[in-house]
């Protein structure tokens, strides 16, 4: 499928880069280490500048919103990744009704051995 990317990589706006959809479902880290997963990866250059903007297929159609690259020097390397519209209606939807997102934990933590030891803690559950 068709991936085009727009927005303003660089400070150049109104840019358009084309590619094609290469993963469905990928897991990336955002730049604070907290998983995004179920994001689409694609080829099309998606440059420091593109994040927010859209992904649209060959119809013109909203698939996603421009979030990450995979680049160790900072520049397009092939892989970008994209929010999918279905996750991107649903947070615009939350924040408009509630002002917010919460998301569901799971409420458990891990010690290290050393930390579990220092606490008194033999054996976990």
């Amino acid at each position: 499928q068709t991936a085009m990317a727009i927005g303003n990589p660089f400070g150049l706006d109104h840019t358009l880069t084309t590619g094609v959809v290469s993963g469905l479902g990928r897991e990336v880290k955002s730049p604070t280490g907290r998983p995004i997963s179920n994001v689409i990866q694609t080829d099309a250059a998606v440059n420091p500048g593109n994040s927010g903007g859209p992904l649209l297929d060959s119809g013109g159609r909203l698939i996603g919103m421009n979030t990450a690259i995979f680049s160790p020097t900072g520049a397009s390397n092939g892989i970008g990744f994209a929010i999918p519209v279905d996750s991107v209606r649903y947070i615009v939807d939350t924040l408009i009704r509630d002002g917010r997102v919460v998301r569901p934990v799971l409420g458990i933590s891990f010690l290290e051995s050393k930390q579990a030891r220092a606490l008194g803690v033999g054996r976990g559950v």
